[in-house]
Parts: structure tokens; C-alpha cells; sequence
């Protein structure tokens, strides 16, 4: 090994909006949306949408 010390993503910049992200889609009734055989729908509402470009920007500025 280097020795070298990695970043844990757990301190990245971003990983307060990913939080809010997760969050957010694990009690959204849209974004946990199952049909009958409980297969997820994969549906997203427009606060997820929001977060996840919240979360991307965060990312990409980081």
C-alpha cells in the first residue's frame, strides 16, 4: 500500500445532499410505488428529481 490516506465519502461535500436524497426516496409513497406482484414501478416524483440534482451539482462541484 502507499500509505496514503483516501477521503471517506462519509466526509465528502456531497454527502449531505445524497443523505437528503435517500432520505427522501426510501417514505415517498411515488418513489417506493410496487405493482400487486411487488415489483417496484421505478417512478420518481418531482422532489426526487429536485434532490437528485441537488445531490449531482453537490457532486460535481465538489
Amino acid at each position: 500500500m502507499s500509505g496514503r490516506e483516501y477521503p471517506s465519502s462519509v466526509d465528502a461535500p456531497w454527502a449531505a445532499a445524497f443523505e437528503r436524497l435517500a432520505d427522501h426516496c426510501m417514505t415517498c409513497q411515488t418513489c417506493t410505488a410496487t405493482d400487486d406482484r411487488a415489483a417496484k414501478l421505478r417512478l420518481t416524483c418531482p422532489e426526487a428529481e429536485r434532490l437528485s440534482r441537488e445531490c449531482r451539482d453537490a457532486r460535481r462541484s465538489a
